[in-house]
């Protein structure tokens, strides 16, 4: 599965917005598969961008954007001009 930017943008804005009451398994992005949701998930953990614990994999615990998190998607706001 190729990595997909815009996905990248929306997965980090969703944790943003919901907070730590976000769960992997309830993320809905409208075009995405669950499968291709999680798998970017995975990919933004491993890159340090989302913090996730044990109880998240099994789909119970929250995501968290990190502060590198944090500062990568303001980045690509200031990018657009949204920042």
């Amino acid at each position: 599965m190729r990595r997909d930017h815009k996905l990248v943008r929306k997965v980090l804005e969703f944790v943003e917005e919901r907070g730590s009451r976000v769960f992997k398994g309830a993320i809905s992005i409208e075009g995405y598969e669950r499968d291709q949701i999680v798998h970017h998930i995975y990919l933004l953990v491993s890159g340090g961008f989302i913090e996730l614990g044990q109880e998240t994999l099994a789909n119970r615990g929250p995501l968290v954007l990190t502060w590198k998190g944090c500062d990568f998607l303001d980045q690509l706001r200031a990018r657009e001009g949204k920042a």
